[in-house]
């Protein structure tokens, strides 16, 4: 009879912390070890950040000919160029470097070590471009040899609400909408743990923008 008692105080106990448990949001149900918390500023339009950060100041710029589309009307390095004092660009894309040079005669650059080393930026401006990185260690290590006092590394932010809209299982078929060459998802956390585990860069502070869309890491140089 004792033992009949127990079992059903233990049940009636077990089904308490599971009701518990589903009236709390998930991360108070896992060990510490498994959380992140980052300090975050939630901020409006990435291009107010942008112009913000750059107006008046020396700016290299990753990604600068929006490839596969270069698209004059819509182009960020030509809408910032009204805004910086100089701004240089970097980009794989060839010939859409030849494109924009057209409207924005400064300097470009394709590969790392045709940067000099002489050249010294104010911000070093890296948007939407991480998450179409094959080698992200080896990127990484070598934006950190840009001799830039800040560093402005985005992403789309993979735990957006609106991005839960873009999956969908249609029978047997997993259906995304995503950019076709897209090679990772961001959050804010993984996106500030590569900066740092990749580089020697230090990430002093994590923006969400455009309703929690983006992530902006700022990043700086360090002596640790």
């Amino acid at each position: 009879m004792a033992t009949s008692l127990r079992h059903k105080v233990y049940t009636i106990k077990q089904k308490l912390k599971r009701s518990l448990k589903s009236t709390q949001p998930h991360y108070k149900t896992v060990k510490e070890y498994w959380i992140q918390r980052l300090p975050f500023k939630e901020v409006g339009d990435r291009l107010d950040l942008f112009k913000a950060e750059c107006e008046g100041k020396d700016i290299i710029h990753f990604g600068c000919t929006d490839w596969p589309v270069f698209n004059p009307e819509n182009n960020l390095h030509m809408t910032l160029s009204k805004y910086t004092k100089s701004i240089d660009g970097f980009d794989i894309d060839e010939e859409g470097i030849e494109k924009l040079r057209k409207y924005v005669d400064q300097d470009y650059f394709s590969d790392f070590k045709s940067i000099p080393a002489s050249k010294k930026y104010d911000v070093c401006l890296i948007p939407e471009t991480i998450e179409h990185v094959d080698n992200v260690q080896l990127f990484l290590s070598n934006v950190a040899t840009i001799n830039a006092s800040k560093f402005l590394i985005t992403a789309p932010n993979c735990f957006s609400k609106n991005r839960l809209e873009n999956y969908h299982k249609d029978g047997d078929t997993f259906i995304e909408v995503v950019h076709p060459d897209h090679n990772a998802w961001y959050s804010p956390y993984t996106l500030k743990n590569v900066i740092e585990k990749y580089s020697d860069l230090t990430v002093t502070k994590v923006y969400l923008m455009n309703k929690g869309g983006m992530i902006c890491c700022e990043a700086k140089k360090i002596n640790k």
